[in-house]
């Protein structure tokens, strides 16, 4: 498609209008945009602590692996070493 350009400003801009038709939401629609957002947070609300766990347990994993597995921690610890040539 060969390009044409638009002499006039406001004839380009009511070419853009025409496609820009905007309806106002149902009520439907609206309901289920209210439901979403208090879905979302409510999962944030609940996922939080389990958040804040893990990350204690990442925290705390080494030294509870160290204590009671000196063997399996040591391993861990080699395989975070570089390869030697």
């Amino acid at each position: 498609m060969t390009y044409r350009h638009y002499p006039d400003r406001e004839r380009a801009l009511s070419q853009l209008d025409r496609h820009g038709s905007t309806t106002t939401p149902t009520e439907f629609q609206t309901k289920m945009a209210q439901d979403a957002r208090a879905a979302m947070e409510a999962a944030g609300r609940t996922l939080r602590p389990m958040h804040d766990a893990m990350l204690q347990l990442a925290a705390s994993a080494p030294v509870l692996l160290a204590q009671t597995a000196p063997a399996a921690y040591r391993f861990v610890e080699a395989l975070k070493q570089p390869l030697r040539a």
